[in-house]
C-alpha cells in the first residue's frame, strides 16, 4: 500500500500537469527515483520501468483515457493504448515496441523509449538490414552503431502493411553524447516519419515537444482529428 499510494501521487501529479511539465521535469523525476533507490542499496543497476511508466500514463491522460489498463492496453473510443505489444515485424521476426498508439487496429503513433544511448552492437541478423547498413555507412568512418540505429531498425520493421503509415518518436531521457547525436541527425534527415526527442536540459514543454513531432494532439482538447 505504500508504494501505491506514492504512485498514485506521480500518477496524480501527470494528470494535473499535463500541459506545464517540461521535458527536463520529466527527466528529474526519473532521476529523483534514480537517486532514491541508488541511496537505499547502492546501485540502480538493472533497473527498468519508471522511464516507461512516466511516458505512458502521460499519453493516458493527454488522450483522456478513463477505463483501468487491462493486458497492458486501454481503449476509448477507437483509440487504443498499449505498452510492450507485440507485432510480426517485416522480416517475419516478433518486435514489441514501448508504446503504440493505435486507431481502428492500425497504428498511428509510436513511441521508443531510452534512459540514454550507449554504442551497440547489432546482431547477426540486424547487420543485414539495409536500415542499419545505411545509417551506419553515414555514420563516419568507424561506421559507429549505437542503441537508438538499432531501435530506429525495430520501430522501420513494423512500419509495413496496415501499419505502414504510422509517425514515430524515440524519447531519450539523458543528454546524448556528440557522437551519437549524428546518428540522431542522420536519422532525421533520412526518414520524415521518426524524430529523437532529448529530456535532460529540454527546458520545452513536453506537450509542446509531441505536439510538434506527433500529429497527436489538437485545440480544444479534441484528439486525433
Amino acid at each position: 500500500m505504500i508504494f501505491k499510494g506514492a504512485f498514485n501521487e506521480l500518477d496524480t501529479y501527470l494528470k494535473e500537469n499535463l500541459h506545464t511539465i517540461t521535458c527536463h521535469k520529466l527527466f528529474s523525476i526519473k532521476q529523483d527515483f534514480y537517486q532514491t533507490v541508488e541511496t537505499l542499496i547502492g546501485s540502480t543497476a538493472n533497473l527498468t520501468g519508471i522511464t516507461e511508466l512516466l511516458i505512458f500514463r502521460y499519453l493516458y491522460h493527454t488522450l483522456e483515457m478513463i477505463n483501468p489498463v487491462f493486458n497492458k492496453s486501454v481503449s476509448n473510443g477507437t483509440k487504443q493504448l498499449s505498452i510492450g505489444k507485440r507485432f510480426v515485424g517485416r522480416n517475419g521476426r516478433p518486435q514489441d515496441p514501448d508504446i503504440v498508439i493505435e486507431r481502428n487496429g492500425s497504428i498511428a503513433h509510436l513511441i521508443s523509449i531510452k534512459n540514454a544511448l550507449a554504442t551497440n552492437s547489432p546482431k547477426g541478423f540486424e547487420k543485414d538490414s539495409e536500415v542499419i547498413k545505411y545509417l551506419m555507412s553515414k555514420n563516419g568512418p568507424n561506421q559507429v552503431c549505437n542503441n537508438g540505429i538499432v531501435d530506429f531498425h525495430r520501430i522501420d520493421n513494423i512500419r509495413h502493411g496496415e501499419h505502414k503509415d504510422f509517425k514515430s518518436i524515440t524519447v531519450v531521457f539523458s543528454k546524448v553524447q556528440d557522437r551519437h547525436q549524428r546518428a540522431i541527425d542522420i536519422i532525421h534527415e533520412a526518414y520524415d516519419w521518426h524524430r529523437f526527442i532529448i529530456l535532460e536540459n529540454n527546458n520545452n514543454l513536453f506537450m509542446e515537444e509531441i505536439k510538434e513531432n506527433l500529429p497527436l494532439l489538437v485545440p480544444e482538447g479534441q484528439y486525433f482529428d
